[in-house]
């Protein structure tokens, strides 16, 4: 029973041992290299089961023409056409209704000049435009009607130069902050 417990510490501390001398940087990096070789292989797996699954459809359909049952195949590909177009109409509705409230936050004057732009093109746009500068809190609060200027300031007396030291210390402060 002693010589179980003596071995469990014995391990714990070998593990921790092992894990302070661990580059954790490295194995990251392997770690991302891994996963993206495997997200590679899966692609390819996919893109090949779907040439399969094309080429096993291509197969039936012609096996269908020679066994002389091409109204059957006519009548199942216009179902499929009818299904597909169904859906079709169901995007390009929604498609419409995004790029209409995408236009929306265009003003009326301007919108016949952004009309024929993409969603995509109208989403940078907006948020391109969103994005207007504004003027930065520093440049609006750093205008004052003081006199900060070092050696001016000390040629004034000490009852000016005690009321003002503030101003002249916030001004170095923040043209400290500009040269780091």
């Amino acid at each position: 029973m002693s010589e179980d417990t003596s071995t469990n510490v014995e391990q714990s501390a070998q593990t921790t041992e092992a894990d302070s001398n661990v580059d954790y940087k490295t194995l990251y990096h392997q770690e991302v290299k891994n996963s993206k070789s495997q997200r590679g292989k899966k692609q390819e797996l996919e893109s090949k089961m779907e040439q399969l699954e094309l080429k096993s459809e291509e197969d039936r359909q012609a096996k269908m023409i020679a066994e002389g049952k091409k109204d059957e195949l006519l009548q199942e590909q216009s179902s499929r056409l009818k299904a597909l177009e169904k859906e079709l109409g169901a995007f390009k509705q929604a498609e419409d209704s995004q790029k209409a409230k995408l236009l929306e936050q265009i003003p009326e004057d301007d919108r016949m000049y952004y009309e024929n732009m993409n969603i995509e093109q109208l989403q940078h746009f907006l948020s391109k435009s969103a994005a207007q500068p504004v003027n930065p809190p520093e440049v609006v609060q750093g205008r004052s009607m003081v006199d900060s200027n070092m050696n001016d300031y000390m040629k004034k007396d000490t009852k000016y130069q005690r009321d003002n030291y503030a101003a002249v210390l916030q001004k170095y402060a923040k043209n400290s902050r500009r040269t780091k």
